[in-house]
């Protein structure tokens, strides 16, 4: 029985073989469509968590600020600039650390052979790179030595080695920073990563803190890099710095602007919460459209029902009861709806390749996307088809047979 409606269902597509198409068309293009706005949305949300990840999930950043309250007898309004011996007020008076790191950014020509450019220059103690789960590609992280001994190393990022050496080894080599030569002693592996509150770290040039005093002024810091104790409330170790740095710098506690300090986890929730949201509104869009080739197979089921009102009748004549003929026409329905989706979750993963390969879009297909893309192509065939199918089941046989 199931097997001779769906042989019906097929005959009467094939004998509109030029509306059946026009109509799948539609459909096709609602579920390419809504499989590359929800392939872009899972791509872009899975990008941003690698990046925020990337620059380190754990993480506490110090920034220097400006007062807002009274203290001390000082009015509001002075600049509050981080230093080196803020490191030794955090590290005494806050036990809740296990890690803490200085940082200095200053924008620097580099230079290699005929070629210069500037750069984002990191003066940094060593801490600094696993805070930061820095990795190497080739040669070596900053050491201990380094900072004490003062050398003129450097590690640079993938895209200063890509634009400065273009396909040559840079370990070993030398560049020069503000004319003075470093040595090149690694090259950071590539990060997705979105710019951070510096610079990517694949345009960044670290350099030991004790080394980039020689260059430039380093006596304020750009900021302070910290990774609290696993299990900490990290409200109450935010608390804890401010009130160290207050004593230092003799500002009310209570002051949130003498210095922003940012907890790098309630950024993760914020990004966390506008990936979802982006992908709701994706789901959305694609819903929509998808919708307008659902009309599409309602409107030309409408129009197979009427014109074929007569063949109705004489079915129900020779017995056909009214389950058979809402049966036939919603499987034509649905099997008009998953043909137009198996076809549209092809050019949906052929054009989301496409993006990905030449644009650079972030997309990323799962078999979830798919499935649901399915489901929503036979879930019209089934929704919109049914009215149609009930219009077709419910004919008076004896009006159906005399309509011409």
């Amino acid at each position: 029985m199931i097997r001779y409606i769906f042989g019906e269902a097929w005959n009467a597509l094939t004998h509109y073989r030029l509306r059946s198409l026009l109509t799948m068309l539609s459909v096709i293009w609602g579920v390419a469509s809504l499989m590359l706005l929800l392939s872009y949305g899972q791509g872009f949300d899975q990008a941003m968590t690698r990046a925020f990840q990337a620059i380190g999930k754990d993480l506490i950043v110090v920034f220097p600020g400006q007062t807002s309250m009274q203290a001390g007898g000082e009015r509001a309004g002075r600049r509050v600039l981080l230093e080196l011996r803020d490191l030794d007020g955090i590290s005494d008076n806050v036990p809740t650390i296990q890690a803490i790191s200085p940082e200095v950014r200053r924008w620097l020509p580099v230079t290699f052979g005929y070629r210069s450019r500037e750069y984002g220059i990191t003066g940094i103690y060593t801490p600094f790179q696993r805070i930061r789960n820095m990795a190497v590609e080739d040669g070596r992280l900053l050491t201990e030595d380094d900072v004490r001994g003062r050398r003129r190393v450097a590690i640079i990022g993938s895209t200063v080695k890509r634009e400065l050496f273009s396909g040559l080894p840079a370990v070993g080599r030398e560049i020069k920073i503000n004319g003075i030569p470093f040595a090149v002693v690694g090259v950071l592996k590539k990060k997705v990563q979105i710019s951070n509150y510096g610079a990517p770290d694949d345009m960044r040039v670290l350099v030991p803190l004790t080394t980039l005093s020689e260059l430039v002024d380093t006596r304020y810091l750009s900021n302070i890099v910290i990774v609290p104790v696993n299990g900490v409330p990290r409200k109450r170790v935010i608390g804890e710095i401010r009130a160290a740095l207050a004593r230092v710098h003799n500002f009310n506690p209570r002051d949130e602007r003498a210095v922003w300090i940012v907890d790098w986890n309630e950024l993760g929730a914020i990004i966390t919460n506008l990936g979802l949201g982006l992908k709701i509104i994706l789901a959305v869009i694609g819903t929509l459209t998808l919708s307008i080739g659902a009309v599409g197979v309602m409107n030309i089921m409408l129009v197979s029902v009427t014109e074929r009102t007569r063949e109705i009748g004489i079915r129900m004549a020779v017995g056909a009861r009214a389950s058979d003929i809402l049966l036939q026409f919603l499987v034509e329905a649905v099997v008009m709806a998953a043909m137009g989706g198996l076809l549209g979750i092809f050019l949906g993963i052929a054009s989301s390749g496409l993006l990905n390969r030449w644009a650079q879009w972030p997309v990323l297909i799962s078999p979830g996307i798919v499935a649901v893309a399915f489901l929503f192509s036979a879930a019209v065939g089934i929704f919109f088809g049914l009215y149609p199918a009930r219009k077709a089941a419910h004919l008076d046989p004896i009006e159906a047979l005399r309509y011409e």
